[in-house]
């Protein structure tokens, strides 16, 4: 019998450890464990004004805020029978796209890059190898500067309202953002090559049912929810299909659909939804001979930054069509009903639900994030994983493991803890 722990997994957003037992070269627990203290924001939202709601969520993440504020945001203005304009939902879906580009690129270079390279960190990388750095940085700092002529700033941003903008941006400022992301646009292309090198081979496999919002053009920020099974479920039916449960060995939930573990996030979106990626997009999926729908968490990283060029792309279409006009944000009358908001997040899906008073004041909220959803798919594909590196050094077994919970993605909170690992034969 063999049991081992890695705690405090580096380079993921947040704090986890993971802990297995094994018996006869079978993996009889594992356990990953969030250990992050619960911060009670769905407890934090009652007695608020539905105004105040989308910045204050937006607090939850810094890495995914746009994606908790637009949730936030639609979840209030279906309570109150409120529908935004299409400029203002267009302005949106570039946010999300943004958001996207962000998250997208910091993970794979500066978390995951470093792995398929044998560095530690990208603090290792050598003289040749720095260029990689400077792409991740700028193609966050394109994203940051978009976000911040739509928002009036990068994180957190404050021009995003129920019912619309309390400033638009203006179109000068809409033009300056088509130019960044045309000259940032070829970088797209060498990081989806760059990317698609690291998952040709053989690489470990295991079928689960992937999740995801469905609508036209990859939409972001709208459409119906779509199993793998090819179940559409309408979006204010999510949570009918979704059961959350307690686990003790974490401090967050789990959840399953339809009473099946299941995998949210880019991989997901690609598998359900490649036919409506952009045309380039699809030509690179072909070009570098990558193959969807797939199987693999390690596939997440391909998926991810396919998922670059397509956000440059969809804003580039976006942006080259729209003619800001004015629109005063509306005073929208306060009734007592409940909304649900549904988009996709960086990770995943992102569920954000909310029971609103005559009084315009939240009487319930209910917030559902990706990594809540992963968690036991996680589990999972290191149980059927872990019996295959037993071979290994536990050095590069323990290595192997980190690479595939960082192909997930999870987002806990900011780390950057050191790991450290007990081994010991029972």
């Amino acid at each position: 019998d063999e049991h081992f722990s890695l705690h405090d997994i580096t380079k993921i957003e947040g704090h986890a450890n993971l802990e297995v037992q094994m018996h006869n070269s079978v993996v009889e627990k594992c356990e990953f464990q969030v250990s992050e203290n619960h911060r009670f924001f769905e407890e934090m939202a009652i007695g608020k004004s539905f105004e105040e709601i989308p910045l204050i969520m937006s607090r939850i993440c810094g890495f995914c805020c746009s994606s908790h504020l637009n949730t936030a945001i639609e979840a209030c203005e279906k309570a109150l029978g409120f529908e935004a304009s299409e400029q203002t939902l267009l302005l949106r879906e570039i946010s999300a796209n943004m958001e996207f580009l962000k998250s997208h690129a910091l993970h794979l270079y500066l978390l995951v890059l470093p792995d398929f390279l044998g560095k530690e960190s990208v603090l290792h990388f050598d003289a040749k190898e720095h260029q990689y750095i400077h792409d991740a940085l700028d193609f966050k700092k394109v994203a940051t500067d978009i976000l911040n002529v739509l928002g009036a700033r990068a994180y957190h941003t404050v021009n995003f309202r129920v019912g619309g903008f309390s400033r638009f941006p203006s179109q000068e400022g809409l033009d300056s953002c088509l130019h960044e992301l045309e000259k940032i646009r070829p970088k797209a292309f060498e990081a989806i090559e760059l990317f698609s090198g690291f998952v040709s081979g053989k690489l470990f496999e295991r079928k689960t049912n992937y999740v995801g919002l469905v609508g036209k053009d990859y939409c972001l920020t709208c459409g119906s929810i779509q199993c793998s099974d090819g179940t559409i479920i309408p979006e204010e039916k999510f949570l009918e299909h979704l059961k959350e449960f307690v686990v003790p060995y974490s401090t967050a939930k789990a959840a399953k659909f339809n009473g099946q573990e299941y995998s949210v996030g880019a991989l997901a979106r690609i598998n359900l939804n490649e036919k409506e990626l952009c045309s380039d997009a699809k030509k690179s999926i072909k070009d570098f001979k990558l193959k969807f729908p797939n199987f693999s968490p390690f596939y997440n990283n391909a998926a991810q930054a396919i998922e670059m060029l397509q956000c440059i792309d969809e804003s580039i279409k976006i942006l080259r069509e729209i003619k800001i006009r004015e629109e005063p944000l509306p005073k929208i009358a306060p009734k007592e009903n409940t909304g649900i908001g549904v988009t996709e997040a960086p990770r995943g899906v992102l569920y954000h639900s909310y029971s609103i008073g005559a009084d315009g004041l939240i009487k319930k909220g209910n917030i559902v994030v990706p990594t809540l959803q992963n968690t036991r798919n996680i589990e999972s594909d290191l149980k059927k994983f872990i019996p295959s590196l037993m071979h290994l050094q536990k050095e590069k077994a323990e290595l192997e493991i980190e690479k595939l919970i960082r192909a997930y993605d999870p987002c806990i909170s900011c780390s950057t803890h050191f790991l450290k690992v007990n081994w010991k034969l029972l």
